[in-house]
């Protein structure tokens, strides 16, 4: 099972103009499987203000109608942050600096709550995660099996 980091969701946005058929297909192939931390649902709607703040009015709109898709679909996949996630993370961050690295609050937020639910960090950013030691993968390098 994985966590979708908020650089992999994307792929099946509206606004995206590169898009990834062979990871939207597998996507949707092993949809039961993919989790998203509420750290995405914040990130997405940052980028969403961000562009009604620069009146992008039509790209907000199309990014706004994928956005309440992605809550609608993940709705009982979107896992919180908590008290454990919360001191997890902060562990993660020490950890991350301790090793030379900086781990943002988001990435770690996700990182932890990946490793508190047993979940595999999908992820284009895996120089962000190696230093947690949280298993992650980049499937844009390899697609993860599909499930059974």
């Amino acid at each position: 099972m994985y966590l979708l980091d908020t650089n992999i969701l994307p792929v099946t946005a509206p606004t995206k103009t590169r898009r990834n058929p062979e990871l939207q297909d597998w996507m949707r192939r092993n949809s039961e499987r993919l989790f998203l931390s509420v750290i995405t649902l914040l990130e997405l709607s940052y980028g969403l203000a961000w562009l009604k703040h620069r009146h992008a009015s039509k790209k907000a709109a199309r990014l706004k109608a994928w956005i309440d898709l992605v809550y609608f679909y993940y709705r009982a996949r979107i896992l919180p942050v908590d008290l454990p996630v919360a001191l997890r993370a902060g562990a993660l961050i020490s950890r991350s600096r301790g090793l030379g690295s900086t781990l943002g609050t988001e990435d770690a937020v996700i990182a932890a709550t990946a490793e508190l639910h047993s979940l595999i960090v999908l992820t284009a950013n895996t120089r962000y995660f190696a230093p947690t030691g949280v298993t992650h993968m980049n499937p844009f390098d390899q697609l993860p099996p599909d499930g059974n």
